[in-house]
């Protein structure tokens, strides 16, 4: 394999151009039709029909951040993966068969019914689906509503 020792930069001194035709063919950006979205309506559309650049305008609504809800939510399958840890850390006691757990000190606002659940709990928290409090008393627990 040859290296190539000499820069191409050492090679084009003296030539008036450096390989770029006429001098006008190397100044600024009128050879490239323009820096960033320029031309996107005119020369360069088939570019944005094509999809190779962003639309053209606006496009949708940004609802305003304090607008949104911002309440934090746990599934059931993370409550029994994390309960392990739980009890070691203390916030979960065990009282007879079942273990008590007080989400809403966690920080948790409500309980969603994604995942299934083993062993029986009794959940704190400030509101939970339909359908997570039925997989909690299936399990043999229940969900203490607070307001």
């Amino acid at each position: 394999m040859t290296v190539r020792t000499k820069r191409k930069g050492r090679k084009h001194r003296g030539s008036r151009t450096h390989g770029w035709g006429i001098v006008r063919t190397h100044r600024k950006s009128g050879m490239r039709g323009g820096v960033g979205n320029a031309g996107a309506k005119s020369h360069h559309w088939i570019l944005t029909v094509k999809g190779m650049r962003p639309p053209i305008g606006k496009h949708g609504f940004k609802r305003p951040q304090k607008r949104q809800k911002k309440d934090k939510t746990i599934n059931i399958s993370h409550v029994e993966a994390m309960l392990p840890s739980l009890i070691d850390d203390g916030i979960a006691t065990k009282k007879g068969n079942t273990y008590q757990i007080n989400l809403s000190e966690l920080g948790y606002k409500k309980l969603l019914a994604q995942g299934e659940i083993g062993s029986p709990l009794n959940l704190i928290i400030e509101s939970a689906s339909e359908r997570a409090i039925e997989k909690i008393k299936g399990a043999g627990g229940k969900v203490t509503l607070q307001k």
